[in-house]
């Protein structure tokens, strides 16, 4: 039998591809995990989960079976015009799909862990992976009414091993919420408990977001007393300033429980400050007030700071925000009040889940953020 040998071009060919791989693997001694609020990320398909209709009629095609009725029946104008507007079906979910993966692959290295916030279930989280390269995900199954869950994907390697997942239902609240979603790993052979958050929106009172860290809370004590296991907490917390009671301060940080990554960096005095200085103000940008927040953060820890054994690498974390992704906001109009003639550059581009081409669709409201573990 004849052999073909590979050719000087050819060979030089195998290694390009094999470089670009679209998903990267754990063999660096680092692990980077992101955690990215997507912005809606919804299938076209109307949910029915466990005999309970879901609430996704703005994000399901014109002349769908009942989105009419379910539009007329909500109160708020602009909610109920962007649901009668809104034709969404698979071919502008494809491009949503391909706007995510090129704020993930587009000049950087997939994380080797992401996290998603605002994704609906299991169908477009497994076309999203797909479409990056992962190979497992875990999806969350929330009693939030709209299907809003939390996902996580890798690739499994010696670095990187699912153990288990579990859900933790914030209760005591006068609307259902996104469950706190738990997945154990090992990260480098050290178990790792990875909690995935999505805590209620700031339409909600504060009581409400203090209820969802009082879960996380309780959680992370049971793990701490029975073992030496590592927490990292990550997600969309909708939590700011002003809010009070704080739920950081009167449950999270309280006797250093768990440590604001984000803080560290900004207090590390050994990190350069031009390094500092060229990172958004937040991670999202609410235009009503001008002003930036970071609702969106990583918790770990004290075993991931003392420098005995696995770490963060905390000049590494990063809210990522490449310039296409982002935008000018220009307060013009009659409801621009205070603000009229001003503009803030550099704010996440919002998703248009109306638009048909890339250029004016957007990526999301959110930046992602990210940070890397030593092994």
């Amino acid at each position: 039998m004849k052999t073909k040998s590979l050719t000087f071009f050819q060979f030089l060919s195998l290694i390009f591809v094999l470089s670009c791989s679209s998903a990267s693997t754990a063999t660096s001694g680092e692990i980077e995990l992101m955690v990215y609020n997507v912005e809606n990320l919804f299938d076209s398909v109307h949910t029915i989960e466990n005999g309970v209709e879901k609430d996704d009629w703005t994000f399901l095609p014109k002349g769908t079976p009942g989105k009419d009725d379910a539009c007329k029946k909500i109160s708020y104008w602009r909610y109920k015009k962007q649901c009668f507007d809104t034709d969404w079906n698979d071919t502008l979910l494809k491009m949503k799909l391909d706007q995510i993966a090129s704020v993930l692959t587009k000049n950087r290295k997939l994380p080797e862990i992401l996290t998603l916030v605002e994704v609906e279930g299991p169908n477009v989280v497994g076309r999203l992976a797909k479409r990056l390269g992962y190979k497992e995900f875990h999806v969350s199954q929330s009693p939030d009414k709209r299907g809003i869950d939390l996902a996580i994907m890798y690739n499994p390697s010696k670095s990187i091993q699912f153990v288990s997942k579990r859900e933790h239902e914030v209760k005591d609240i006068k609307r259902p919420t996104r469950d706190i979603f738990e997945v154990e790993m090992k990260l480098g052979g050290k178990p790792v408990h990875i909690f995935i958050n999505h805590w209620p929106s700031q339409g909600n009172p504060p009581e409400a977001r203090v209820a969802a860290a009082k879960v996380l809370k309780k959680r992370v004590l049971e793990i701490k007393k029975k073992s030496n296991h590592s927490v990292i907490s990550l997600g969309d917390f909708n939590t700011i300033p002003t809010d009070y009671p704080h739920p950081f301060h009167t449950e999270i940080t309280e006797e250093r429980l768990l440590l604001d990554v984000h803080t560290m960096y900004k207090r590390d005095r050994s990190i350069d400050r031009k390094k500092k200085s060229k990172m958004p103000p937040g991670t999202y940008f609410y235009y009503k007030e001008m002003a930036w927040n970071v609702l969106d953060r990583i918790f770990v820890d004290e075993s991931l700071i003392d420098g005995k054994g696995m770490d963060i690498v905390l000049s590494t974390y990063e809210i990522y925000a490449p310039k296409f992704i982002t935008t000018t906001h220009e307060y013009n109009g009659k409801k621009a009040g205070y603000f009229k003639g001003s503009s803030v550059k550099r704010v996440p581009k919002s998703y248009d889940h109306s638009s048909k081409t890339p250029e004016k669709a957007g990526y999301s409201d959110h930046f992602p953020v990210s940070i890397k573990l030593k092994l």
